[in-house]
């Protein structure tokens, strides 16, 4: 159903991956409430106490919302660009970012270490990588 649009030059240096949506001109990830036709929007943020979020756990807060309330809803999945190619990304420890490749000749191509049977990563810095974030629409019926 999607557009697999990409987007480049993501801010905030996060490698974001899962369902996203927008809420007050804010874009939260949200997982599915318990209650038909509603989902339950995360957040990061202690500001968000102002817009009826609730404090969950130290750093989470969370708002249960009607589908209702929000136009779309997409999944967001994050690559990295090194070097001209393109590889799986996450979130590493101190600014670094995670790269992976099932594919052997990159593996050898970049130095990336053999880390499961088919799995090469390598560790770099995030200013190394572009963050190229992959959105698709779809929806929960």
């Amino acid at each position: 159903m999607g557009d697999g649009k990409l987007n480049n030059g993501v801010s905030g240096k996060m490698i974001r991956k899962g369902e996203y949506t927008i809420y007050n001109g804010r874009e939260y990830s949200f997982i599915e409430s318990e209650s038909k036709g509603f989902i339950e929007l995360i957040s990061n943020n202690k500001e968000d106490m102002n817009y009826g979020f609730i404090q969950n756990k130290d750093n989470i807060y969370t708002k249960v919302i009607s589908l209702n309330e929000v136009e779309k809803l997409f999944l967001i999945h994050s690559f990295a660009k090194y070097k001209g190619e393109l590889f799986g990304a996450s979130n590493g420890g101190n600014g670094k970012i995670i790269l992976a490749t099932p594919h052997l000749k990159l593996a050898e191509r970049y130095g990336f270490k053999r880390t499961d049977k088919y799995l090469y990563s390598k560790n770099v810095n995030l200013d190394e990588v572009e963050i190229i974030e992959e959105r698709k629409l779809f929806s929960l019926d």
